[in-house]
Parts: C-alpha cells; structure tokens; sequence
C-alpha cells in the first residue's frame, strides 16, 4: 500500500483511545466483580437460613419436652394423692371411681412418657442436623469472607487505576484540538472505539469497505478522515518491522 504517515492528531486520539479503553475494561471489571461475591453471599446466607430454622425447630422441641416433663410431674403427683385416698374410702362403687381414675391417670402418665421419649430423639435428630448445618454455615461463611476481602482488595486497585488513568485522560484530551476532540466524544457515545484501521481496502470497526481514493488519503496523512459507513475515524497502521525492512 506504499508509505504510511500517521496524522500527528490522530496519533493523539490513539493514545487518548488507549486510556479511555482501559478505564472502561477496568469499569466493566468494577461491576463484574461484585456478582461473584453476591453468589458467595447468596450461599452464605442459604446456609445461613438453614442453621437458623435447624435452630428453630431445636427449641421447638426443647419447649415441647419441657412442656410435657410439666404435664407428666402433674400427673405422678396426682396419682401419688389418688393412692393416699385409697385406704379413707369405704365404699365399693366410690372405690371402683377411684381406681378407674388412677388408671386414666397412669394412662396419661405412660402417653407423656412416651412423648418425652419422642421428644428426646427428635432432640437429638436436630442436633446433628444443626452439626452439618454449622459445618456448611462455618464454611460458607469463611468463602464468602474471602472472596469479599479478595474483591475489595481488587476493587480498591482498580479504582486507583482509573483514578490515575482518568488523571492521563486529562492530559492527553488538552493535546487534543478541541474541535476534533468534541468529534472523537461524539463517536464514543455510540460506539466503544472512536479511531480505527483500515484492513486492507475495510474498515476495522464496521467491517464495510472504504474507497481506494479515501484510503490512500488516510494512508498519506493529510487531514482526519471518517468511514463513509460507520462515521469512525481512520489510520493505516504501520507495517510491521520486517516488512518495514524489507521495503
């Protein structure tokens, strides 16, 4: 394609392309990192959740046994007063009423037995339950922590980065004719790169072809010039160095 000169103006936006290029991977970054300590969180706090209502159901059952362990002293007390009237009664039928009233009594006693029995095991289901919960919780909790200090870590670079890198955009935009410059933001707020090459006789940001004239024009370096198509401003990089000293 011959000799190539690159307008010094273009030169310019290029290097001013290249930082704003990477403050905007480095944004993209920024908001990308905090998804992946949501999705730690999100573990956590399942996890969480789990050993929580584990928890729940374990005083649940505490209070039911506590409950029942009541209601079962009530009626051994009560059995212990029906067995102490037994020698004051004398008549036969008050006598039968009084037994049958034992036996409901020790039929209750031997039902709340067997529910603090009950109550017991599932007192002790829950708490190894509530053991593999806290395994899961302990360990969530400790990814989750690490992944968040690791993405704070990175966010806090990444923020003195673009701190820095904004400070060179500054500079570099004051080298920048400001007309041309207005030119380049006018592109940038429809398309992430501004200034692009020419590929052989194609444009590198809309794929399209550009004029032979037009490219030879770009290729001279006389003047800034846009593709007919996408409206991007051109250059024809140089040739690499071995075809350099070829040529």
């Amino acid at each position: 394609m011959g000799a190539r000169a690159l307008n010094d103006d273009l030169r310019r936006l290029l290097d001013l392309q290249e930082v704003d290029e990477f403050i905007a991977e480095a944004r993209v970054k920024q908001k990308k990192l905090p998804q992946v300590v949501a999705a730690e969180l999100t573990a956590f706090q399942e996890a969480t959740a789990q050993l929580q209502a584990a928890e729940v159901l374990l005083a649940k059952h505490e209070a039911f046994k506590r409950e029942r362990e009541g209601e079962l002293a009530d009626q051994e007390a009560h059995i212990e007063r029906l067995k102490g009237r037994l020698k004051e009664i004398t008549n036969t039928r008050e006598y039968q009423a009084h037994i049958q009233e034992m036996d409901t009594a020790q039929r209750a006693i031997s039902k709340l037995e067997e529910e603090v029995l009950q109550a017991l095991a599932d007192i002790d289901t829950v708490k190894e339950e509530i053991a593999g919960h806290r395994t899961v919780f302990d360990e969530r909790r400790a990814v989750y922590n690490a992944e968040r200090a690791k993405v704070d870590v990175e966010l806090a670079t990444l923020d003195a980065q673009v701190s820095a890198f904004q400070g060179k955009k500054v500079e570099r935009a004051a080298l920048v004719p400001p007309l041309l410059l207005r030119r380049y933001e006018r592109i940038t707020q429809s398309v992430r790169r501004a200034v692009v090459a020419v590929e052989g006789y194609n444009c590198a940001g809309c794929n399209m072809n550009v004029p032979p004239q037009l490219v030879s024009e770009v290729k001279r370096g006389n003047g800034i010039h846009q593709c007919p198509h996408c409206q991007r401003l051109l250059y024809v990089p140089a040739p690499p160095v071995e075809e350099t000293a070829a040529g």
